[in-house]
């Protein structure tokens, strides 16, 4: 009888254990490396496939008939449990569980030719497989019976003769054992002094298949003389794409998803950089080209014979049928900009390989990468590739209205520019511009006034009452050639800033980035390797420094640009360490262009990543974003509880924020997380929550969980003042500024 769905194993799922190792040292887990294509190599490659098979044989159930019908969830548990035991890439998830299938199945085979093939016919042997194989103690019995009565049924005696026939065609076998690829290049490297990308999978597929006396057998020997062939004629076919050396000398065309010579775990993405529809759009490119080459030799060839007064209609006639060919092939730029969300936010810079004449999406080809930390539109889920800055040198699809041509932005900027101010003749223009603001200003007071009279509140309101006009500035034409050159005003410019100008540190800040950062697009700030546990950086523009000065809403970036600031004051200044480490926000922060249940799969991946990167630290400090408003998890890993922060009065835990920590700490430690709700300061305004969060996180740092736990935040203020408000505008500012100049 056969099991085809989870729930058979449910029970048996729960007990299964997984394989006990004692580490060689008290360092931790086996870091593993990876070569150029994400294949683990080294020492440390062995110790993991070792580890594999042995998670293979015994976590997962062998009454699975098939690898598929394992589940998802018990796939995650392998990986999890991988990861407890070795530093592995995140991204090589699928290649690792794929490995684990292997395995298993490999195990599968085994007990079935060593125990059950040579004994299934014999009456008298057939009594020994009533129990599992006495090396393999930990096979239950019962699943030794249903393993064996789905290996002697008849249904499986047709399946196996099936998969025979199929091997049987398979003429070139290799010889490399547990070696594979991957260090077989590496072995090669230390031999020749070549370089990775300098050795060819034909090399690799001759010397995978040579035996260990020597040679090659009979079938390997055609086509190793062939290889041999190839690469001494310089006279034959093209060797572009998958059309090179190996794929000429077996004779038959690459198939989907694998690459000869390479290995399971290549792909042709990673191998060829090209699109998968790639021989045929070579193929069709080559005829094109050959066929425009042709008509210019003959041209030239009628040059040499002096034949140079070809007559208009038949040099006309030409150059229709090689526009006809190909209408915008030559002159045509390629090279497009890449932007995510809207047209204005470019994030790399790419070529357009084809087109699909599909509505929505182009094939692109990402060259320069300038935004690491966006995600990818369309992702390669099957690489593991979400972000801008992984899927350098890969073909994607792109939303067409967000891919725009280089050509096309030029043309856009060649645009004549609106007459400049200094065309004015005289200051009395000046004064009339003037005073048309001030009638404009008066006549918005009064209206104020009769609402508030109409409403029945005969008292402004506070912010109105202090609210100061921006100072005038002595050169008005200057001032409206900024404003026109930067487009239309944002949010921030009309807002006027607000305790700026009593403020030394944010009166020099601001000096400097109305002088420097108004020149650029945005300035980069590298964040050091420890602060996420990983390679990061962020951009700060003029708008996220004017949100500063003006109290508005910040954003992300300038949230990150606070972190680093804390940590750089926590490990290079005199505040005192108390084990914190951070999360960026914009990793577990939703996005529009995830669904709710994808999103919070893979955020919660990303916390327990960081978990089980955060070295000694205990406290894990976790800013978020569900939607215009920041609010604060403090995660105290000692004692399992999570603190939630938010400057709303009355507000409740968000329940996006709770599924993520509590998915993570089940992925990390199988633990329950127990929840409380801090007591904090609260806001007043609408825009405050980032700066109230990021005084949150100040007063974490420098007092440790303490804090939390005795409900001191904000020490007992039930709103935090201007100058505690300004203190924090102060040092995220002052520190986005020093990068300026770097």
């Amino acid at each position: 009888m056969e099991s085809n769905s989870d729930s058979d194993h449910a029970e048996e799922n729960k007990s299964q254990r997984g394989p006990t190792i004692k580490s060689k040292s008290s360092k931790g887990k086996l870091i593993i490396t990876y070569n150029k294509k994400g294949v683990p190599i080294g020492k440390e490659s062995v110790a993991l496939s070792t580890f594999e098979g042995l998670v293979a044989r015994t976590m997962i159930p062998i009454t699975y008939t098939t690898w598929p019908k394992v589940g998802k969830e018990r796939k995650e548990e392998l990986w999890q449990y991988v990861m407890a035991h070795f530093v592995v890439d995140p991204k090589s998830r699928k290649q690792t569980i794929q490995s684990i299938g292997t395995k298993w199945r490999n195990f599968k085979h085994t007990l079935y030719r060593d125990y059950i093939e040579t004994q299934k016919n014999d009456p008298e042997e057939k009594k020994n497989l009533l129990n599992p194989p006495l090396e393999y103690p930990f096979l239950k019995k019962e699943d030794w019976k249903l393993f064996v009565s789905q290996r002697t049924s008849k249904q499986w005696e047709e399946t196996s003769k099936k998969a025979k026939k199929v091997r049987a065609h398979h003429k070139y076998n290799h010889h490399l054992s547990r070696k594979g690829y991957a260090r077989l290049t590496t072995e090669i490297m230390q031999e020749t002094g070549l370089e990775e990308e300098e050795i060819d999978r034909a090399m690799l597929w001759k010397r995978a298949r040579e035996l260990k006396i020597g040679g090659f057998d009979s079938d390997v020997q055609v086509v190793v003389d062939k290889i041999d062939k190839l690469k001494e004629s310089d006279s034959g076919e093209g060797t572009c794409g998958t059309h090179d050396v190996l794929t000429q000398a077996l004779g038959t065309d690459e198939q989907r998803g694998h690459v000869r010579g390479m290995g399971k775990f290549v792909t042709p993405q990673q191998y060829f950089y090209l699109p998968n529809t790639v021989k045929h759009y070579m193929d069709t490119e080559k005829k094109k080209y050959d066929k425009r080459l042709n008509k210019l030799e003959d041209e030239l060839e009628k040059l040499k014979r002096g034949v140079n007064n070809v007559s208009e209609a038949e040099s006309c006639q030409w150059g229709n049928e090689d526009l006809e060919d190909n209408p915008d092939e030559e002159p045509l730029d390629m090279s497009c900009f890449l932007a995510v969300d809207n047209a204005s936010n470019i994030v790399a810079k790419g070529t357009i390989l084809m087109d699909t004449n599909e509505e929505e999406f182009l094939r692109v080809m990402l060259e320069i990468c300038l935004h690491r930390e966006a995600l990818l539109p369309v992702p390669l889920e099957e690489e593991f590739i979400m972000e801008v800055g992984d899927a350098i040198g890969q073909i994607l699809s792109w939303p067409r209205h967000l891919v725009i041509q280089c050509s096309d932005l030029e043309k856009m900027l060649e645009k004549p520019k609106t007459k400049p101010v200094k065309d004015l003749k005289s200051n009395k223009q000046i004064k009339q511009l003037r005073g048309t603001n001030e009638e404009n200003e008066k006549e918005l007071e009064q209206k104020i006034v009769q609402v508030e009279k109409v409403t029945g509140k005969e008292e402004i309101s506070e912010n109105k009452k202090n609210r100061k006009r921006e100072p005038k500035v002595e050169n008005e034409k200057e001032d409206v050639q900024v404003n026109e050159g930067k487009g239309g005003m944002t949010r921030a410019q009309r807002r006027p800033r607000l305790r700026v100008e009593n403020n030394a540190v944010l009166t020099m800040t601001a000096l400097v980035v109305d002088a420097q950062v108004l020149k650029v697009d945005s300035i980069k700030l590298q964040c050091v390797d420890d602060l996420f546990g990983y390679e990061s950086f962020t951009y700060l523009n003029w708008d996220d420094f004017e949100a500063i000065f003006t109290l508005d809403e910040l954003t992300g970036s300038v949230i990150t640009a606070y972190m680093m600031f804390l940590y750089e004051q926590m490990k290079n200044g005199p505040k005192l360490d108390h084990g914190i480490c951070f999360v960026s926000p914009s990793a577990i922060s939703p996005s529009e262009r995830k669904s709710k249940r994808k999103h919070i799969a893979d955020a919660s991946r990303v916390v327990a990543d960081r978990l089980s990167t955060r070295k000694d630290n205990d406290i894990i400090i976790l800013p978020y974003n569900p939607g215009r408003h920041w609010v604060l998890a403090v995660l105290d890993m000692k004692t399992y509880t999570c603190y939630y922060l938010d400057s709303i009065m009355n507000s409740t835990i968000n329940p996006v924020l709770r599924q993520i920590i509590d998915a993570a700490m089940s992925l990390y430690a199988m633990q329950s997380v127990n929840w409380v709700k801090a007591k904090c300061p609260y806001q007043t305004g609408g825009t405050e929550c980032g700066y109230y969060v990021l005084k949150f996180m100040k007063e974490v740092v420098e007092e440790g969980i303490a804090i939390l736990a005795n409900d001191n935040v904000g020490e007992g203020k039930v709103v935090y003042t201007d100058e505690d408000i300004d203190g924090i505008r102060e040092g995220c500012s002052s520190f986005g500024a020093t990068f300026v100049f770097k």
